[in-house]
């Protein structure tokens, strides 16, 4: 599995995983801030963006495939940020292969089982709804989304998994029908052996219930070095809702 991926700058190796029907481009105006310091790879998930489709879809597969971009670019060790999905992705990494990494950021998102996540189903009912077939520009399409989807961050990171075929009709970007028949695998619990004692920061959103005072120990067990830190006034994406305090936070963190 060859990941697309993005870079900006020079410097230590920044690596940002994005989250659930995400891709690297939702990333790039705080990825052009931080590659004033660093090198930022930004990586599409496999059944995400431009990168390849595959039916095995889950967080070992996934942090497996991060290792090999690692070794792909000749990337011994780097520091690594992983947003909901893509926190998950990089606990696992950090676990599995403790020394490619220097420090690492988890930004809402915990190692525990989630059950219940009315969000992520209300948006897998959305999407399956969109008839492509019937829908015959880019503006009916947004009609539709718009019809389901109040939140219009929402609706724009959807907008982003359409594309246009060359034969003139819309389709997925992504790789709907394995994510939505994966996507209990995705909430379970991560479950590891080993503890990665380097230097760990969890950014929670304080609007958001992704990251609860009963995970800390979970967090602590694996990460006994981690500090959890709680930006005000941001839900679920911290990084869009408060990007002034996500990039203040990054910055002190990796540069002390």
């Amino acid at each position: 599995m060859k990941l697309f991926y993005r870079t900006l700058g020079e410097g230590t190796p920044l690596v940002i995983i994005h989250g659930l029907f995400g891709m690297s481009d939702n990333w790039i105006t705080i990825a052009k801030v931080f590659a004033e310091k660093f090198k930022v790879i930004l990586p599409d998930l496999r059944n995400h963006g431009n990168s390849p489709h595959s039916i095995d879809f889950n967080i070992n597969v996934m942090a497996e495939d991060i290792n090999k971009l690692f070794q792909r670019l000749g990337i011994s060790s780097a520091f690594v940020i992983g947003h909901s999905l893509g926190g998950r992705i990089a606990i696992s990494l950090a676990l599995q292969y403790p020394e490619i990494i220097e420090k690492l950021i988890v930004v809402d998102i915990a190692p525990r089982k989630y059950t219940g996540n009315k969000n992520i189903t209300n948006l897998l009912e959305v999407m399956t709804r969109i008839d492509f077939s019937m829908l015959k520009t880019f503006s009916q399409i947004e009609k539709k989304i718009s019809h389901f989807i109040w939140d219009k961050k929402v609706v724009n990171l959807l907008l982003k998994n359409i594309k246009k075929t060359d034969k003139g009709y819309y389709e997925w970007k992504l790789n709907f029908p394995v994510i939505k028949s994966n996507i209990e695998t995705l909430m379970c619990p991560i479950i590891e052996k080993n503890t990665f004692k380097k230097p760990v920061m969890f950014l929670k959103g304080e609007l958001s219930d992704f990251i609860v005072s009963e995970d800390e120990q979970e967090i602590s067990r694996y990460f006994p070095d981690a500090k959890i830190i709680t930006v005000k006034n941001a839900g679920h994406w911290v990084h869009a809702d408060a990007p002034k305090e996500f990039i203040q936070q990054v910055n002190s963190f990796l540069e002390n």
